[in-house]
């Protein structure tokens, strides 16, 4: 349960004024700060400087979902039953294109994703997306739940 839940509706890009992205799922969070700088201050500016058009949506899950990891019957708690997480699908552009977070063949779509991944291990404490398990293959998942004694510790896959 989330003590003070936030719906998610769209995040304002400060560096493109009057840009925003918005969120049509509409996630639900218990802390939108760390998310909302990773996609106005990060991912919409670097998705613009690597594709020539802005970010106009983000396509995610639900945020909060009460679960365990991946589903699993026996496994711990996952980040989402706190609101700490979200996975995000795709990225949809000004000029009518889709990013999504699922590999597809074409290169500059690819590394632009990667970017993005590979800055989110600066943001979050959870990066898991293709690649790191089959519960991944088609969405990033990004969360900031801590792990071990330290807040620096990181996973990112």
């Amino acid at each position: 349960m989330i003590e003070a839940p936030v719906r998610l509706k769209a995040i304002k890009i400060l560096s493109r004024p009057p840009t925003v992205i918005r969120l049509p799922d509409e996630p639900i969070l218990s802390c939108i700060e760390r998310f909302g700088h990773w996609l106005g201050d990060l991912a919409g500016p670097l998705i613009a400087g690597q594709l020539n058009s802005d970010a106009k949506a983000v396509r995610t899950g639900p945020g909060y979902e009460c679960r365990n990891r991946n589903r699993a019957e026996n496994a711990k708690l996952s980040a989402h039953a706190n609101g700490l997480a979200i996975d995000i699908m795709s990225f949809e552009l000004a000029n009518g294109q889709r990013l999504t977070i699922k590999p597809t063949g074409d290169e500059r779509s690819r590394a632009t994703v990667e970017a993005l991944r590979t800055a989110a291990c600066g943001w979050f404490t959870t990066v898991l997306g293709p690649g790191s398990d089959a519960a991944h293959a088609e969405h990033m998942h990004v969360d900031i739940l801590p792990h071990g004694s330290s807040d620096r510790y990181r996973i990112c896959q």
